[in-house]
């Protein structure tokens, strides 16, 4: 179905063919997910799969499409030449380099960018797609879990990262789906405050934002919490967030478009006086990226349909004093939206 559609755009824009090279489309088109990439050839009688040689006998045991190899450079440009495609369907994030190659040794004369049809088909995902993420998410609350019985005074944010991407690692992930984030004390209103040799303090808030990477798929959980007693400042702008996040997610229905979702969710924040300090977007797509489509924001129109999967994750930033997110993986249903991640939101 997914290269059928590949070939439908083909006869539609009346190319020769189509060169997919990022690694989440070719595992998404192919099945295969070769260390040294390859070069997936869709034209209107046929779909090939070409990868260096040593890449070839994993990839012809994984690819649902057929396998080539070549063994240099010009074996490539060769086989790609000798299927004469002068007018070609390329993904918008091909290097200009590679565009230039394309030119130059295949003697390509006009390209056409194929992201919406990309889009279009992962956006929405299959019910296996669903249950492999949902894996993920479970691996990202054990690791949560982990992170918050660990936390204390006097401990490095490292320190904390490391033992959930062990905890990670043991329940199955491949890695973690990004540089682990945590972030205590002032370094809580950095919304990207990746795991330093900060020590934790008495009173900190520390944000904890980590995934897992499960067969591919990524899982995306944010909580937040107080080493020790909060006070009354923190306590306000963590349940402006609680607040937010649990609209958002009560909220998050088809038939919403993702533009109105951030709205609702940034209009709690603001009516508690923090809508200047809310300073990113609602969420993203979560799949074979970490952020894909949509993007909960104000410059996205996209209606929310079943099967999408995102995230919502409102944040308070306030410098020198620290910050507070809240962030779970849900996926869009035929009714609403169920959470996949399911650690306790209410930690302060």
């Amino acid at each position: 179905m997914r290269i059928e559609r590949i070939k439908a755009f083909i006869e539609e824009k009346e190319l020769d063919g189509v060169l997919i090279t990022s690694k989440p489309n070719l595992f998404y088109f192919t099945g295969s997910s070769p260390v040294l990439g390859g070069y997936l050839v869709v034209t209107l009688d046929e779909a090939m799969f070409i990868v260096p040689e040593l890449e070839y006998e994993e990839a012809r045991e994984t690819s649902k499409v057929p396998v080539e190899k070549f063994k240099t450079g010009k074996e490539l440009y060769e086989r790609l030449s000798s299927l004469k495609l002068r007018k070609l369907g390329i993904e918008g994030g091909t290097s200009f380099s590679t565009v230039q190659t394309l030119r130059e040794k295949v003697g390509v004369e006009e390209f056409a960018a194929i992201d919406e049809v990309i889009k279009e088909l992962r956006i929405i995902k299959t019910p296996e797609e669903i249950e492999v993420i949902e894996t993920a998410c479970k691996i990202a609350d054990m690791a949560m879990m982990a992170a918050l019985e660990e936390i204390s005074e006097g401990k490095r944010e490292r320190e904390i990262a490391a033992k959930m991407e062990y905890v990670m690692k043991m329940n199955g992930a491949e890695k973690t789906a990004f540089d682990t984030i945590i972030a205590s004390g002032w370094r809580s209103a950095l919304p990207h405050g990746v795991a330093s040799d900060k020590r934790i303090g008495r009173g900190d808030l520390v944000v904890i934002d980590e995934g897992a990477l499960y067969r591919h798929y990524h899982s995306d959980i944010t909580r937040t919490i107080v080493v020790g007693s909060p006070n009354e400042k923190q306590r306000d702008i963590y349940y402006a967030v609680l607040e937010a996040q649990r609209k958002g997610v009560e909220a998050a229905k088809p038939s919403i478009t993702a533009k109105e979702l951030d709205t609702i969710v940034r209009n709690v924040i603001k009516e508690y006086g923090y809508g200047d300090n809310f300073i990113h977007s609602t969420g993203h797509g979560v799949g074979l990226q970490i952020h894909e489509w949509p993007r909960v924001s104000q410059q996205d129109e996209t209606v929310l349909k079943p099967g999408m999967v995102i995230t919502i994750e409102p944040g308070i930033y306030i410098p020198k004093f620290g910050g507070v997110r809240i962030e779970d993986t849900v996926v869009i249903t035929e009714n609403g939206a169920r959470r996949l991640t399911k650690t306790e939101r209410e930690l302060i």
